[in-house]
């Protein structure tokens, strides 16, 4: 039985509104059955002790039974007047009403919102935790942040732009939207109505990919562009969400709205058709990082048409085609998703002219995929310099052993160098990559003396929050040595006996989860995405070490655990002499 704590006071005032403190029972009885739209429930405030630590000295849950209206919401573990407490959350039972800005703590960690009924703002920017909007949400601007972020909105969302950048974002029903736009991967889910096959409609949970360019909507001064002259959101817009102001450009009507598509259509369809490669190929064709860029001419009952199409492959299934028939002159949108087989599971089709944000995906497409064809061309040796650009040339093997001082680089790990630099880096395994760190500044927080951070040789990236892993110094050849994972928020284990258990449990394809207590591989199949070169990668480890891919979560646990009972009780030994503390999981199995 889990004891219950206790608040330290009844009512606290937070942003200038008196909320009820309750404890971790009295939200759960509250956000406990809260689901998501599979009918799974998204709270756990027990058991989640990532999202709702139980290590925190005054963990409370915030509560406003009333409707609430304020001026602008930051979310924050405690208050200058209180700051040895921690929110755990912010529960509204009725209507959240904030003049400016709604948002977010940290990205890593942040209260969760939990709002029962309808939400309005002018700006939404969440991130940190799993957030939940039960009435509904109108805004003009939601942004989403970083994978240890989620939210899901039940009822109807009316808001000009969705913005996401590696958060999942899920939504009931879009009753208003102009734009949504994910800076890499799609990370928008809608419960839609849609078309089977045999002609009847179900309502699935689907990825929407991004119907627009920042730059069709936004204003420029807050676009600001990767290395790789990808679109982004500037640093600076976060000033204008807290004035209660918008980043939007409403004089770019034409372009958020996609008024002239039928001339830009027929002219990128006019444009293909004279390109050389087509005359050579049949076809014009582009693979780029598991996406499909293609057009291509062909004839159907008849008829001539010409299609521009992108196809969203690792684990998506998406295909937005766009065909122009010669003789109707007639545009044609299609929005697809794929079985296993690449048929047609169910689709949205209209002509050019039909209302729906999911036919702005395909608008959004074929403009892209012009752009992705026409696009100079190289020569194919240098073309492929510039595909693994940022991978092949990151740094040499020799730079690469520098950090291995006088140890020996194990040939295993050469190899697995050797590999990466073919296929590219986080391309065969999730978030996994070998790097360079030769200052031991993420160690050194764990203990400045030099004996502990010393005894350690870090050598690769071991998720996307920053967790890296390191072989332990305690043999002069490091094939005797095991590997540990030193956590970005917590948390030092022992995860592999050695180089080449390391790489087995690469196979599993998925990024290894650190927290205080434990360090483990779960593969979630309902968000599974492939990497692009898993299978290559898998095919390779099995003729390089003669081992078997991981194919499941209990096997990877078998291999952490065969490391743990090997060298967990001298490792916590270790950690020990140094005044690291360790959790008591580790400390009485």
């Amino acid at each position: 039985m889990i004891k219950e704590e206790k608040v330290p006071f009844e009512t606290l005032v937070f942003s200038g509104i008196t909320f009820k403190v309750i404890n971790r029972h009295e939200a759960h009885n509250i956000i406990g059955d809260l689901t998501d739209f599979k009918n799974q429930k998204i709270y756990n405030v027990f058991e989640d002790t990532w999202r709702f630590p139980d290590y925190e000295e005054n963990p409370i849950f915030l509560l406003a039974e009333d409707d609430v209206e304020m001026d602008i919401f930051e979310m924050d573990f405690s208050t200058e007047e209180h700051p040895d407490i921690f929110i755990l959350g912010f529960i509204f039972k009725g209507n959240l009403t904030v003049a400016k800005l709604i948002s977010s703590y940290d990205t890593d960690n942040s209260p969760a919102l939990i709002v029962l009924g309808k939400t309005t703002t002018v700006n939404i920017n969440l991130f940190g935790n799993i957030h939940y909007l039960g009435g509904g949400l109108q805004c003009d601007t939601l942004a989403g942040e970083y994978n240890h972020g989620e939210l899901f909105v039940k009822g109807d969302l009316i808001a000009w732009l969705i913005y996401t950048d590696d958060m999942l974002l899920h939504f009931e029903r879009f009753t208003d939207i102009q734009a949504i736009i994910s800076s890499g991967r799609p990370d928008v889910l809608i419960c839609s109505n849609v078309q089977d096959t045999d002609g009847s409609i179900i309502t699935v949970e689907n990825y929407l990919p991004s119907t627009h360019k920042l730059s069709d909507l936004v204003d420029d001064a807050f676009i600001q562009y990767s290395d790789y002259g990808n679109e982004e959101l500037g640093n600076s817009y976060l000033d204008i969400f807290k004035e209660g102001l918008s980043i939007l450009d409403y004089d770019k009507k034409e372009k958020y709205l996609y008024a002239d598509f039928r001339n830009q259509f027929i002219n990128m369809v006019e444009v293909l058709s004279e390109n050389e490669e087509l005359k050579e190929n049949g076809k014009i064709v582009r693979h780029i990082s598991g996406t499909t860029y293609l057009f291509i001419p062909f004839d159907y009952e008849g008829k001539k048409y010409s299609q521009i199409s992108e196809e969203i492959s690792n684990g998506f299934g998406i295909r937005m085609r766009a065909l122009w028939c010669h003789e109707d002159q007639e545009i044609m949108l299609i929005l697809e998703y794929l079985d296993e087989n690449g048929d047609p599971k169910y689709q949205w089709m209209n002509d050019e002219n039909a209302p729906g944000i999911e036919l702005f995906c395909v608008k959004h497409a074929a403009i892209k995929t012009f752009e992705i064809l026409t696009a100079e061309v190289v020569e194919e040796e240098e073309d492929d310099e510039r595909e693994y650009a940022d991978y092949t040339i990151r740094f040499s093997l020799d730079e690469f052993a520098v950090q291995f001082g006088d140890y020996k680089v194990p040939e295993d790990l050469v190899k697995l160098y050797g590999f990466e630099q073919e296929y590219g880096v986080e391309s065969y395994s999730e978030c996994f990559g070998l790097t360079i760190t030769e200052d031991k500044t993420g160690i050194k927080t764990w203990s400045e003396e030099e004996e502990f951070y010393n005894s350690f040789i870090e050598f690769a990236g071991a998720n996307g929050s920053g967790s890296s892993y390191a072989y332990w110094l305690i043999d002069k050849d490091l094939n005797n040595c095991p590997i540990v994972v030193f956590g970005d928020e917590g948390g030092v284990h022992v995860v592999a006996e050695n180089t080449q258990k390391l790489i087995q449990l690469l196979t599993l394809d998925t990024e290894i989860s650190v927290d205080f207590d434990k360090a483990y591989f779960y593969q979630d199949e309902e968000y599974y995405e492939e990497s692009e070169n898993k299978e290559e990668f898998r095919n390779w480890v099995k003729e390089e070490f003669g081992l078997d891919a991981v194919e499941s979560n209990e096997e990877a646990d078998e291999i952490v655990a065969q490391a743990q009972k090997k060298y967990k009780q001298k490792f916590n030994d270790f950690l020990m002499k140094f005044d690291i503390e360790i959790s008591e999981e580790d400390d009485d199995e």
